[in-house]
């Protein structure tokens, strides 16, 4: 019934019109009246043109149509707010992965989102160092402190025997600024200049672009027939490579090391005793969506490093403390750093704030 009444309407759009297909002139149009549980559409209020009433007659009236339409099982999403956000990208992204994980995060991956994401990390896409950044450190001062890092250098280097190729290796450069000065102070020493492999291991973008100009550095040809560029640095002609971590960096000459408040950026686990022994403290979003310190609620990994620093003390060292900090990548970079001077030769300096003995709790803003 449908199909033949269908077949029976077939119109034609013109000129805002609807007009019968011939040779079907004789057939009239009726309203069609389409019904659902939310809308309907009623007939024109204008009759069509009556052409044949005796056919019309013989036809009969023509059968109204209803189509019902469910909508029950249709999605509803939830309301949306356009309300500005006061959490930053980074925040966003510290929250989704405590409410991903379905619970805390340790100190230590929250330091290290907060300094170093690709996106948003803190060292990652400005230049934070000098009186125009958050910060001055020593070789900003002045430049006598680079000049004489530069001397410490060039001693150890005569006592390694005076090696014609050498690692010169800075961990967090900065600005360059140590480097620079470095170079510039030792540039009279030719034979010393001219045995330099410069590495710097930074994992910031943007401070790779600032120490590249810091150091004057140009692109050079390596050799006539190949197009293979590197960098060079324009004040002493040493080579300059840039690594994202140590282990990067070539090893099988002698090395020599420089570290300038590197150790204190690295991130930390923090422990607090508790009637069930030391529990590590953790990061969590509260109820107000606000960042809170909680406490672990099973034994962590990180316990292990909390038991090797306490063998460095002794026990009634350790018994008078309620929190304690471990920085277990700073174990490990010390680790590295030996293996590869005993491998390859050299020495490490290393300049930091520090204390001669178990950290407390030097962290205790997490925003």
């Amino acid at each position: 019934m449908l199909r033949r009444s269908l077949s029976r309407l077939s119109p034609l759009l013109s000129n805002g019109a609807l007009r019968p297909l011939p040779p079907l002139s004789s057939l009239s149009l009726r309203p069609l009246r389409l019904s659902s549980s939310s809308q309907t559409l009623n007939p024109p209020t204008t009759p069509p043109p009556q052409e044949d009433d005796a056919i019309n007659d013989l036809e009969g009236p023509a059968p109204r149509m209803t189509v019902s339409i469910d909508r029950s099982g249709l999605h509803n999403p939830p309301e949306h707010s356009h309300e500005a956000s006061s959490d930053s990208e980074l925040v966003k992204h510290l929250k989704s992965i405590i409410r991903f994980r379905g619970g805390p995060i340790s100190v230590a991956e929250y330091m290290e989102e907060v300094l170093t994401n690709p996106h948003s990390g803190f060292y990652i896409n400005r230049d934070v160092f000098g009186a125009s950044g958050d910060f001055v450190t020593s070789p900003e001062v002045s430049q006598m402190f680079g000049e004489m890092v530069g001397v410490w250098t060039m001693c150890l280097w005569e006592q390694m025997g005076q090696p014609e190729n050498v690692n010169l290796i800075e961990l967090g450069p900065g600005r360059g600024t140590l480097m620079a000065d470095l170079l510039r102070g030792s540039s009279k020493f030719v034979n010393f200049t001219k045995s330099l492999n410069i590495h710097l291991v930074e994992c910031s973008p943007a401070l790779q672009k600032v120490q590249y100009n810091t150091l004057k550095c140009a692109e050079d040809v390596l050799g006539e027939e190949s197009s293979t560029k590197r960098p060079i640095s324009g004040i002493s002609g040493a080579p300059v490579h840039w690594h994202a971590a140590l282990e990067q960096v070539p090893s099988g000459l002698p090395t020599i090391i420089l570290a300038h408040e590197f150790y204190d950026a690295l991130p930390i686990h923090q422990f607090q005793k508790t009637s069930r022994g030391w529990c590590e403290k953790m990061i969590d979003v509260s109820e107000d969506s606000s960042f809170q310190f909680v406490l672990s609620r099973h034994p962590s990994p990180s316990l292990l490093y909390l038991s090797k620093r306490c063998k460095w003390a002794s026990a009634a060292e350790v018994e008078q403390f309620e929190h304690i900090e471990v920085c277990p990548k700073a174990m490990e970079l010390t680790e590295q750093i030996a293996k590869r001077i005993s491998l390859d030769g050299g020495g490490a300096l290393i300049i930091d704030y520090g204390k001669n003995g178990i950290v407390s709790d030097s962290l205790q803003i997490i925003g």
